[in-house]
């Protein structure tokens, strides 16, 4: 087995320009009560172009609204994929998102979903059809014919670095369009070295380096070994590693919590 070590600060400006693309606008973030009438839009292309122009573009069964329902985002997900480098998103394939939100005490909270399918099937009735079968956060829509992971739409050169880059988008995917108490990913910070800011009680051996490491196997698989630290209670670092088969960026993911914050006593003076 080979190793290749990435610096700490490339994967953590990847993911700063991911997050910078990977934004919903305000209307679907935290949505409001006012809706306009506009012609009702055929595809997920058109909806981001109305939605450019300054409408509001939904149909009656696809509003933004606080209320618990499923809508669709006029968010193009895939505009994170033109610039990075190693990877892209297959020909004729679109990204499409559906968020959920909720608004408790002031304070808008929300889940989402995107799917991966060819661009034939993201006409806006196809995509509406799911809606009816959607239940509460954890029955989100799931259009017929998407992919049933969004990386399988993903292609790229397969080299190490790509399969970084894999693991990094896929979890900014998987947190796109989340707030509040649904945030996972939001509340790791990728770190190259222990944070001194606390002290740490191991639950294994302390690691020799937490630098970013892809492995090559001998079988022709990548394994992807980062670390993050998790900044809300339950505080922690933790261990990811990501298993590709070497043909696809579909990976295994294992999330470890390898050390727990601990608290620090007053020193008597």
């Amino acid at each position: 087995m080979s190793s290749q070590q990435f610096p700490i600060s490339s994967v953590q400006a990847l993911r700063r320009s991911l997050k910078q693309q990977l934004v919903l606008p305000a209307c679907e973030h935290a949505p409001s009560a006012v809706v306009a009438d506009e012609p009702e839009p055929d595809s997920l292309a058109t909806l981001s172009n109305l939605f450019r122009k300054g409408g509001i573009v939904h149909t009656e069964g696809s509003t933004p609204n606080a209320n618990g329902r499923w809508f669709i985002s006029t968010a193009d997900a895939s505009t994170a994929l033109k610039n990075l480098p190693g990877i892209a998103l297959k020909p004729d394939y679109c990204l499409v998102t559906y968020l959920y939100r909720i608004r408790r005490a002031n304070t808008n909270h929300g889940g989402a979903v995107t799917w991966a399918m060819a661009n034939a099937l993201s006409t806006t009735s196809h995509l509406e059809a799911a809606l009816v079968l959607a239940g509460d956060h954890n029955t989100p829509p799931y259009p017929e014919g998407a992919l049933h992971n969004y990386m399988n739409a993903i292609t790229g050169n397969f080299t190490p670095s790509s399969f970084l880059i894999a693991s990094v988008l896929q979890r900014e995917l998987q947190e796109f369009g989340r707030c509040g108490r649904f945030y996972r990913w939001h509340y790791h910070r990728l770190i190259g070295t222990v944070p001194s800011q606390r002290d740490w009680q191991w639950r294994m051996d302390q690691p020799k380096t937490l630098t970013p490491r892809v492995h090559s196997l001998p079988n022709g698989k990548f394994a992807v070994e980062f670390y993050t630290c998790r900044i809300v209670s339950p505080i922690g670092i933790f261990r990811h590693i990501d298993r590709y088969a070497g043909n696809c960026y579909v990976a295994k993911s294992s999330n470890q919590a390898i050390a727990a914050a601990m608290q620090r006593t007053a020193k008597l003076v």
